[in-house]
């Protein structure tokens, strides 16, 4: 594995863990932790500096003694007193949330989004097929893939499920994607649990996705910006394209960190595939540069129509701009 490859994995494995929802419940056990070595420190290097002497008619105690003794013991007690104060707020707030009721699902997505969001960010950094570059990088992603899914997709789809459990109310068209989204969720856990377990049936339903985004959704959208940028883009370089869609949170002016896009190329041989593959690397860059966003793409050549079929198939919701 390369010296580039690794420092790359410590970095990211970093930030996910900063970015981790569980990063409160951390932070408090490093508060006390530290609280409590502040306060016990002092008193082991009292015990350890005194000296004691002792005779028939006579004793004598020599100890060392500082004035910033206090003032770490001062410091540690309050570290500890503000662990136990923030841990027994999270509880609170913890136990007040488990018992929240939803009268219609709109009014969950507001929570739901947020548990998506962290789970897509897992899945496009660290997830298969997220262009990695080489055999090492493959790996190392993937065992990142197979911890994160564990520690931290599983349990932010437990709360998804949860606060589904707790809607009162769904109409018929949210009755069938909500259906899909609990069966996803467990089936993905048996996965997890059990890697045998096929849940290929049980993907993770776009359409749910879709529905939250338009419910959280400000109704702006700057999907005239972007098409015009990909058209202008694909023209000057001349681009195989047959046909292309975005999809996903740019449809409703809610993507806050990348855009989705869909492309189907006419290439039919191997070497226009690496071809168009270089120049789908370099558009993601431009985009970035110039758009601010990453351009998170799903690329079909005519070799693999019927995958780019099934993968439309699953949109709930798309709009062409090639």
């Amino acid at each position: 594995m390369s010296n580039d490859l690794t420092i790359k994995g410590i970095l990211s494995e970093k930030l996910n863990r900063f970015l981790n929802p569980n990063f409160d419940t951390k932070f408090i056990w490093l508060l006390l932790t530290s609280g409590i070595a502040l306060v016990s420190y002092q008193r082991v290097i009292q015990l350890g500096s005194s000296l004691e002497i002792l005779k028939e008619d006579l004793y004598i105690k020599l100890s060392l003694n500082s004035g910033v003794d206090s003032v770490f013991i001062v410091i540690g007690a309050f570290m500890i007193v503000s662990s136990v104060v923030l841990f027994t707020l999270k509880q609170l707030s913890n136990k007040t949330g488990s018992f929240k009721r939803y009268k219609t699902l709109s009014k969950a997505a507001r929570d739901i989004r947020p548990l998506m969001d962290d789970n897509r960010r897992i899945f496009t950094t660290f997830g298969p097929n997220t262009s990695a570059g080489s055999t090492d990088e493959l790996r190392h992603d993937y065992e990142v893939w197979e911890q994160l899914k564990l520690d931290q997709i599983v349990p932010n789809n437990d709360s998804i499920l949860s606060i589904l459990n707790r809607v009162k109310k769904l109409d018929k068209r949210e009755e069938l994607v909500v259906s899909e989204m609990k069966s996803h969720i467990q089936a993905f856990k048996k996965h997890c649990e059990d890697p045998s377990f096929d849940y290929s049936q049980n993907q993770f339903p776009i359409a749910f996705s879709d529905l939250i985004l338009s419910y959280c959704s400000f109704g702006k959208n700057s999907l005239e910006k972007y098409k015009t940028w990909i058209v202008e883009q694909s023209k000057i370089k001349n681009a195989n394209i047959e046909a292309a869609y975005i999809f996903g949170s740019a449809l409703y002016g809610a993507e806050s960190t990348d855009v989705d896009l869909l492309i189907k190329t006419k290439a039919i041989k191997v070497e226009d595939i690496k071809v168009d593959a270089d120049f789908y690397e370099k558009l993601k860059d431009r985009f970035y540069l110039e758009q601010g966003l990453k351009l998170h793409l799903k690329v079909y050549s005519e070799l693999e129509k019927r995958s780019y079929d099934a993968f439309k198939a699953k949109l709930a919701k798309t709009i062409r701009i090639i």
